[in-house]
Parts: C-alpha cells; structure tokens; sequence
C-alpha cells in the first residue's frame, strides 16, 4: 500500500523528504562526538614532551585503533583518541572507546587517588562517592566490602578479599555426593557484568560463571 504525500504545516514538504530530512539528522548527530577530529588527532603528534602510542581499544573484538598520549614529564595518560591511521576504524571511536580515558583518569575510581585532587580545573576535597575510597598512599591493590545491613565500606587487601570471595560462593554453591539427587544449589548466586570489562575479561568471567554452574546472569546495559 502506498503512502499519501502530503504537506507538513503548508511548507511543501512531503511526508517522504520529511522522513529523509529526520533520518539524516539523526546520523549525523549520532556519530558527531565520535566521528574522526582531525584537530584533535594531531594536537600532540610530534609535539615535544609528549609520547603518542599507538594502541588498540580492548572493549570488543574490532579492535580499533586508539593513540594513547603521555605527557613525558609526569608519566600521566592526558588524552585517547582514534587512531586516524587504523584501517579498522579510521580514527572514530564508540562510546565505549571514546570514554576509555576516564579509566585512568577519572576520580570516581575506587582506590586511585589521594584527596584533595584536581580534576577538570576543579579541586575535590574526597571521593565523590564515598571518602572510604580514596587512596591510603601505599599503591597496594585493596578490595572494599561492605557488610549488609552496614552503610560503611572497609578496605580488605587483595588477598583476604578474594579469599572470602571464594569460601562465600563454594560455601552458597553447597556440595555433591554421587547418588544423592540434592547437591549443587549453584541457582543460588548470581553474576553481573558491566560494560567497561574488556574481552578478555569477559571471556574469563563467561568461562568461570559457566564452570560454577549458574544461569543467573546479568548486564547492566539491560538493567
């Protein structure tokens, strides 16, 4: 069945250019923060004191090209962006891609920083979550529990963390005598991923989720 053309509001546009117009709007407004920027890409290429590396985003298996900027003097990662010269993406970025600075730059990141800290020309005086997860200044890698019914948060190092973590689910997957027919409740915990763990994170925690025996699993680009 065709479409009648008709007028939107008396202007002589028809109902087909109406939808071409919208459809070319919404392209271009969708890959404009991420398209290839040519300022951008060249603002430190060749720019002393400056060391531009080229890498790959690990987000997905595209693969694409990232420039990773280090400013020589401090060691800090100042920008990422395409790797104009990739053929896989041709300097464009997703917004997973295009957010990855944020992983070694943004304050939010649990254990990272000590405060008072400068970020983006502002000074924040703690954590913006909360002050429990500010850095205590050793560098050692800490896990931050928290008991429930308890508001506060507690930092454990990396071994007792993962330690507990471990006795608490083989403890909630119970255990399994040949010839009995209750056994594994594996039902009884569940797993959730997120959407800044890269592949081969990923591909770690599918296969440890499938080897402990559990369906229950979640995403939060679907909560």
């Amino acid at each position: 069945m065709g479409h009648k053309e008709t007028d939107f509001e008396g202007r002589g546009l028809s109902r087909r250019d109406f939808l071409k117009a919208t459809a070319a709007t919404v392209a271009a407004g969708g890959v404009a923060d991420f398209a290839f920027n040519a300022e951008q890409a060249l603002a430190y290429e060749g720019v002393a004191g400056y060391t531009v590396t080229i890498s790959t985003c690990p987000y997905c298996s595209a693969q694409c090209g990232q420039r990773v900027v280090v400013e020589d003097a401090t060691g800090e990662v100042v920008d990422i962006y395409g790797d104009y010269q990739s053929p896989t993406n041709s300097g464009g970025l997703c917004a997973k891609g295009a957010g990855a600075f944020q992983l070694v730059t943004n304050p939010r990141r649990v254990g990272a920083y000590e405060f008072p800290m400068t970020y983006q020309n502002q000074t924040l005086a703690a954590h913006p979550e909360h002050a429990e997860f500010a850095s205590d200044g050793t560098g050692d890698p800490v896990i931050y529990k928290r008991v429930e019914g308890v508001s506060d948060w507690t930092a454990i190092d990396m071994a007792t963390g993962l330690s507990e973590i471990a006795t608490a689910m083989v403890a909630a997957r119970g255990s399994f005598t040949a010839g009995e027919a209750s056994g594994y409740n594996s039902q009884s915990v569940a797993f959730f991923g997120c959407s800044h763990m890269n592949t081969d994170e990923n591909y770690l925690y599918r296969r440890m989720i499938a080897q402990f025996g559990t369906t229950n699993t979640e995403h939060q680009a679907r909560i």
